[in-house]
C-alpha cells in the first residue's frame, strides 16, 4: 500500500468515528491522524464518552429512567468505536470483518463489559434490560453503521472530514463542527 493510500485509509477510519459521533449528537473535541509507526503520535478521535452511566449510583431512585439511557448510550459508544473500522472497510471495499479494528474493537467490547459490571452492581439487576448482551449485538451495531454510511449523504460527510484530516493532520472541535454543520443528526424521538 502506498503512503498516500495508507494516509487516506487512516483518514477515512478516523472520519468514520467523527461522523457517527456527530450523528448521535456526541461532542467531538478533536481528531488527528498520526504516524502509525510511532507509539506516541497515533491517530485519535476525542469524543464525549457515554453519558448517564456515572450518575446511576447517585440516583438509584431514578434507575427505571436512567438504565434505558445507559444501555442506549453505551450502544451509541459502541457504534462510534466500530465506525472507524466500518468506514475503513467501505473505503477499501472489503467486508468490515476483514479490517483490522484492533483497539476499536477491544474498546467496544470493554464498553459493553463495563455496562454489564454496572448492571450487576445495581439493585434488581436481574430485572434490568440486557439487550446489549445478545450474541449478535456487535453484528447489529456494525450493520447499523453500514446502513448509515452507505447512504450517499453520510459517506460524503465522512469524505469531508477525511479530506480535512489529510490536509491539516488535525481538526479541532470548531473545524469539525463547521464541516458537519449541515449534516442531519439522529432523531431520538422518531
Amino acid at each position: 500500500m502506498s503512503e498516500e493510500t495508507e494516509l487516506a485509509t487512516v483518514a477515512m477510519h478516523e472520519a468514520g468515528h467523527v461522523v457517527v459521533s456527530h450523528y448521535y449528537r456526541r461532542r467531538v473535541f478533536g481528531a488527528k491522524i498520526g504516524d502509525h509507526d510511532s507509539r506516541h503520535d497515533r491517530s485519535v478521535v476525542r469524543f464525549e464518552l457515554t453519558p448517564h452511566v456515572n450518575e446511576i449510583h447517585l440516583r438509584l431512585d431514578e434507575l427505571d429512567e436512567l438504565w434505558p439511557l445507559a444501555v442506549r448510550e453505551t450502544l451509541v459508544t459502541t457504534r462510534i468505536r466500530f465506525a472507524g473500522p466500518v468506514a475503513q472497510a467501505i473505503y477499501q471495499k472489503r467486508p468490515y470483518r476483514e479490517v483490522h479494528g484492533g483497539q476499536d474493537y477491544r474498546d467496544a467490547l470493554i464498553e459493553l463489559l463495563l455496562l454489564e459490571k454496572l448492571r450487576l452492581s445495581l439493585p434488581r439487576a436481574q430485572h434490568l434490560d440486557v439487550s446489549y448482551k445478545h450474541e449478535n449485538v456487535l453484528d447489529t451495531v456494525a450493520e447499523d453503521i453500514i446502513d448509515l454510511m452507505v447512504d450517499r449523504e453520510y459517506i460524503n460527510y465522512v469524505g469531508r472530514i477525511a479530506r480535512g484530516l489529510i490536509e491539516n493532520q488535525e481538526l479541532s472541535a470548531r473545524q469539525i463542527e463547521d464541516l458537519l454543520q449541515d449534516m442531519p443528526v439522529h432523531d431520538w424521538d422518531a
